[in-house]
């Protein structure tokens, strides 16, 4: 039976695209607390025609990643994750996600855009979301430059 994974000790790390180079990205993004999930469902396109007796058919179409996704972290005096995210805000990055005890790590190309206001809850921590916009396909492998 597999062992299940689990969410502890799961790191994000960022680092700048460069000019084509697959540099690993390895500037940890501290006090993560939740990843948005995205959708990478293409389109569907509707061919049904009159031959189509009994049911519609279709094909599939284009993957929308234009939707803004992002990262939340706990909000710190020292802003630690906002300052790493602003740096390369606007560029192109990798944003490299790994998961203890699994062999291959997600590498995902985004442009982070720059941080905005704290989300702010009575009685609760102060969080800030680290929005993105995902630039390309996905990679899964040791490492970027063997990822495939």
């Amino acid at each position: 039976m597999a062992n299940v994974l689990t969410s502890l000790g799961v790191k994000f790390y960022i680092g700048a695209k460069g000019s084509g180079t697959a540099s690993e990205p390895s500037q940890l993004i501290p006090q993560v607390i939740e990843a948005s999930e995205f959708d990478l469902d293409p389109d569907t396109i509707d061919t049904t025609s009159f031959d189509n007796l009994r049911y519609k058919s279709s094909v599939a179409g284009l993957i929308d990643t234009s939707g803004i996704q992002s990262l939340t972290v706990n909000a710190t005096e020292d802003e630690a994750a906002e300052g790493i995210w602003d740096a390369l805000a606007g560029e192109e990055a990798w944003l490299k996600v790994e998961i203890p005890n699994k062999a291959d790590h997600t590498y995902i190309p985004i442009i982070p855009i720059k941080t905005g206001a704290y989300n702010l809850a009575v009685n609760d921590r102060i969080t800030i979301r680290l929005k993105y916009t995902i630039s390309g396909d996905m990679k899964f492998g040791a490492t970027l430059a063997n990822a495939q």
